[in-house]
């Protein structure tokens, strides 16, 4: 029951990070330090958009999703 339970949970983390199904867009988690709007890429990269649109890419463990 233990490892069914611990797979669940690990699937569920996984889909979580995931682009959002209806638009394909990249999913938020979280908020960076200076208050800006953490997002997670299509190959797992944690970023947020700077004041010229671009991603700023940050550390992984930044995002909490």
């Amino acid at each position: 029951m233990k490892k069914l339970s611990l797979l669940v949970l690990m699937l569920s983390a996984t889909l979580a990070c995931q682009k959002d199904d209806a638009t394909g867009a990249d999913r938020a988690c979280g908020t960076y330090k200076s208050g800006q709007s953490l997002r997670t890429g299509p190959d797992g990269g944690c970023y947020y958009l700077n004041s010229n649109g671009n991603k700023t890419y940050v550390e992984r463990e930044a995002c909490k999703c």
